[in-house]
């Protein structure tokens, strides 16, 4: 294997897959990047068994094709760290990998290699290559967006009856929703496919195939998203990007039986308004049982907090409500999260009462359910 590629394309290409490489693989191919040069295009290759990616750089100089599993840590931060403006890569014969940029020159032991472009790796985890028609296309910013709107609001923990960790993909007619929920508060986002290939597709995902999406989707070439459902995996692609991400096979609560279908009482409030309000009430809360009270009357909402102490906030902001009062206690955080991620500068609240979940209407489509806390009055 011998190429030559631009150093800034080799540095980006790495980023793709960067996510991907374990930082503490239980096997050492897991810990490495595949490059497998062909023609005139190299493929980067990199997984950790609960994601992987695939990523082509073009425009590459290939004087003999072959590939090569390489310790991926080293390899991107030595591609970041070279000031040359091309870098030529080559397998030896004594089969370490020699990196060639300038006056610099590093070699770095491949945990495998060969010649063969067609004759892959035995110890790297086999990552398939997205081909055909896909299961549904979606605009990619939609699709960005939607992860935006959900990732956020997943648990940090293990759940052994319900994969809360993961985000819903659901996808019925040409309608595409996804949902992510920690038990406490949910967020859900519904928007339409372009094509589909099925009525009802759906899969529950480990979120940080959708970080890497997320991260590097949008400077990709193109307006389009395509997704696979290939069983235990979920496929994307993107322009030259394919990013793969495991299914967790645990159910995810029924998302549709959560989201309160309408509220007697509906307050519509400007966003930043009521973000600097939960802000400024929140310096009084504590980290550990934070609380802060919307108490509401006519055009009228007071966001309060106490905290032994510390002291007493009381904030007021003017907002759109007619109706006979309301006041329910909520975690601030979980409000703070839910706006920042609000796409409309209005956004409305409707509950029925101050024991119910309180529904935020945060954009088209976009609907994040908190639950109130038992101390409300």
């Amino acid at each position: 294997m011998k190429f030559l590629i631009d150093r800034l394309a080799f540095r980006d290409a790495l980023q793709r897959v960067e996510m991907a490489i374990d930082r503490k693989p239980t096997r050492p191919a897991l810990g490495g990047v595949l490059v497998e040069a062909n023609n005139d295009s190299v493929l980067l290759m990199a997984s950790d068994l609960d994601i992987a990616v695939r990523y082509r750089a073009d425009q590459v100089q290939v004087d003999r094709t072959g590939w090569a599993v390489i310790p991926g840590r080293e390899l991107v931060e030595i591609v970041k760290d070279l000031e040359a403006e091309t870098v030529q890569v080559e397998l030896t014969e004594d089969n370490l990998c020699k990196l060639s940029a300038g006056e610099d020159v590093c070699r770095l032991v491949t945990l495998e290699s060969g010649e063969a472009p067609n004759e892959g790796p035995e110890s790297f985890p086999a990552i398939p290559d997205l081909e055909g028609e896909a299961s549904l296309t979606i605009d990619k910013n939609d699709f960005l967006l939607m992860v935006h709107s959900t990732r956020f609001a997943t648990s940090r923990v293990h759940d052994s009856r319900f994969a809360t960790e993961g985000v819903l993909i659901d996808m019925q007619g040409n309608e595409v929703t996804l949902v992510g929920t920690d038990g406490r508060r949910l967020a859900c986002i519904r928007r339409t496919s372009l094509t589909h290939q099925e009525d009802r597709q759906r899969a529950v995902l480990l979120p940080k195939v959708l970080d890497q999406l997320a991260r590097y989707g949008q400077d990709e070439e193109g307006d389009e998203l395509e997704v696979f459902f290939l069983g235990n995996l979920i496929g994307f692609r993107i322009g030259k990007l394919q990013s793969f991400g495991r299914v967790l096979d645990r159910e995810f609560p029924s998302y549709d039986n959560v989201i309160p279908k309408e509220g007697r009482h509906r307050v519509r409030a400007h966003r930043e308004s009521l973000s600097k309000k939960l802000r400024l009430a929140s310096h009084l809360t504590q980290d550990a049982a934070a609380v802060v009270r919307l108490k509401v009357s006519a055009d009228r909402m007071e966001v309060l907090a106490e905290s032994e102490g510390r002291g007493r906030a009381n904030a007021a902001l003017e907002v759109d409500y007619v109706g006979e009062g309301l006041s329910a206690a909520f975690n601030p955080a979980f409000l703070l999260e839910g706006l920042k991620a609000a796409h409309s500068e209005q956004v409305e609240l409707q509950m029925e009462d101050a024991n119910r979940p309180a529904k935020f209407v945060l954009g088209d489509g976009f609907d994040y359910v908190v639950m109130p806390l038992s101390t409300a009055n």
